[in-house]
């Protein structure tokens, strides 16, 4: 027998790259270091951005819209800056895809695939493209931009320092929480956001990095912009026994509202896509659209930080308030469907808050006077849209307690932000995040690392060894020469040890009793697929579960086999590789070995 022992790779789990065995070695501290100061940096772009794009605004429209909104624009100002801007966003996408720079990796993608790697390019990309849709009164936020850029910028940091996968995800984490601090001068909110979006969960490793990065981009904030709340809740009085019913009254009113938005999006973007014409005029026609709605509703333009302050400062009456949630809810979805780029975050904050204000005045005040206040019924409207639309229901919650300075009754948001999000999850099955990878075919439910699964390759895997016999080889022979082993099949190969094909070892032993003469290579049986050493696992899982008694042979780059893959190994190797994920997460960022 011509038989080659092949030392079995070993089971244990993949090294996690530490670079010393103390608790504190160079790679937590360049982790923590980056942290820092990327927070820092973080907040001064978003600062700079938010700054830049309300001066384009008041070149473009005479006035910064996302203050003021568009109430005392001239009606053809407004569309010529919606309809021609929406002309020049179709043609910087249409340049950026023929510079193929669309298909961008976010946080959550570079998580659950990449490893943590995210492209700094890429990133500005999408900063100039959201600046530039919000500069035109898209009703779409900041946020997609700055924890775009923040991630970005941490990640590439880590890569160029060397640091392993799993800091690369906590970095990214980092970016992501920093972003959301500056944006809404909430860094808990930031934090908890990133944990629960971008690392899937509330990791030991994580927390620590990712709370100071959102700390940091706080503080500069603090500076940059001032201490308070953004959405001060002045006249918020402590919960009456009706907040609780109607806080669950919101949010299913909340889980409704946020899967037509998202249902929405997808909508306006295939009805456009069956449109004649090139592509990048899409954007022209959700800015028209867009111009026609601030037109009649002025404050639906931008993100509407200014017109959360409106509500919580100023009684409406239902017309009004309902005229808001349509409009914005509408302008919101043909910005997104028709290739705005910018997330639905803030807008959900401002639609929530709409929705909010307008149940209390149909349903609070006929019940208990004009007189009741409404801040609190607001602030949990804002809260249940937001945590429909962007699933982070923990995140939800600090924020509304850091952007609006409400303690008392933040019990009754809570309430509203966990009915809202678990029927949101039972009725339609995903965040706004997710939803977008489902669109685009990308199977993806959050950002568990599953990309060390596909990285796997089979080298990676240990590899059988089983008996070998040249072709021509009688099977009477073969069947003794191969007595004492427990391998299902048998390989084949040619006189200069090419890989032929497999054979099964119970047909084999079966035709050695009535047919010993028989040569072995008629025992092949259809030649199965077969598989390079370098190749990924995940490449050849079909093939192994259809191969001869659920092997796949493994070659190397002369057609000699290496060995086999048996479908057991690989499915033991996924689940040491899970587990190692786990342990990941749920550890400290460097563990003594």
């Amino acid at each position: 027998m011509a038989g080659v022992t092949i030392a079995p790779a070993p089971a244990a789990l993949p090294s996690t790259d530490l670079r010393n065995d103390a608790p504190f070695g160079r790679e937590t501290l360049i982790v923590f270091a980056l942290a820092a100061v990327g927070g820092l940096v973080i907040a001064v772009i978003v600062a700079a951005t938010h700054t830049l794009v309300g001066e384009m605004q008041t070149l473009l429209f005479g006035a910064d819209v996302d203050v003021v909104g568009t109430g005392g624009v001239p009606p053809w100002r407004i569309l010529t800056v919606t309809t021609l801007g929406g002309l020049v966003l179709g043609l910087a996408l249409w340049l950026a895809g023929r510079l193929h720079r669309l298909s961008i990796t976010d946080p959550v993608e570079a998580n659950a695939l990449e490893g943590g790697r995210m492209s700094l390019g890429d990133s500005l990309v999408l900063v100039g493209l959201c600046s530039l849709s919000i500069s035109i009164g898209g009703s779409v936020g900041f946020e997609a931009a700055m924890t775009q850029i923040g991630a970005g910028l941490l990640s590439v940091a880590g890569q160029r320092l060397g640091v392993s996968r799993r800091a690369l995800r906590v970095l990214v984490a980092c970016g992501t929480a920093a972003g959301i601090a500056a944006i809404f001068g909430a860094p808990l909110a930031g934090a908890v956001y990133a944990l629960e979006l971008v690392v899937g969960g509330y990791a030991v490793r994580a927390l620590a990095p990712t709370l100071v990065a959102a700390a940091m981009s706080g503080l500069a904030t603090h500076f940059i912009i001032g201490p308070n709340p953004i959405f001060p809740a002045a006249h918020v009085v402590g919960p009456a026994l009706w907040h609780y019913p109607f806080a669950v009254l919101v949010g299913v009113a909340g889980a409704l509202v946020g899967i037509v938005v998202m249902r929405g999006t997808t909508t306006v973007e295939a009805v456009l896509a069956r449109l004649p014409g090139p592509k990048a005029l899409r954007p022209v026609i959700g800015g028209a659209a867009l111009g026609g709605l601030a037109i009649l509703v002025p404050v639906v333009t931008g993100p509407g930080h200014a017109g959360i302050n409106t509500i919580l400062g100023h009684d409406a009456t239902i017309g009004a308030l309902a005229a808001i949630v349509v409009a914005k809810a509408a302008a919101s979805v043909v910005c997104i469907g028709s290739g705005f780029r910018g997330g639905l975050f803030s807008a959900s904050l401002f639609l929530g808050a709409a929705f909010g204000s307008l149940l209390h005045v149909a349903a609070v005040a006929p019940l208990l006077g004009p007189a009741e206040p409404s801040g609190l019924a607001v602030v949990t409207g804002m809260s249940a849209v937001a945590a429909a639309i962007v699933g982070t229901p923990l995140a939800i919650v600090l924020l509304a307690v850091e952007t609006t300075g409400i303690h008392s009754g933040i019990v009754s948001v809570a309430i509203a932000v966990v009915v809202a999000n678990l029927l949101t999850k039972r009725w339609f099955g995903y965040s706004f995040s997710t939803w977008r990878f489902h669109v685009r075919g990308r199977d993806l439910t959050g950002p568990r690392d599953v990309g060390r699964l596909r990285e796997l390759k089979l080298a990676d895997v240990p590899l059988a060894d089983v008996p070998r016999f040249a072709e021509g080889l009688p099977v009477g022979e073969a069947a003794t020469a191969s007595r004492g082993t427990f391998a299902l099949v048998v390989a084949v190969q040619d006189p200069n040890g090419a890989f032929r094909g497999l054979a099964r070892r119970d047909r084999l032993l079966e035709t050695a009793l009535c047919a010993p003469d028989t040569p072995i290579e008629a025992l092949i049986e259809a030649v199965p697929a077969s598989a390079h050493i370098a190749d990924a696992v995940a490449d050849h899982v079909d093939a192994i579960a259809e191969g001869v008694a659920g092997v796949l042979p493994v070659l190397d780059a002369k057609g000699h086999l290496v060995g086999t893959v048996p479908e057991r190994a690989v499915l033991k190797r996924y689940l040491d590789e899970l587990l190692a994920a786990d342990r990941d997460d749920a550890g400290p960022m460097e563990a003594r070995r």
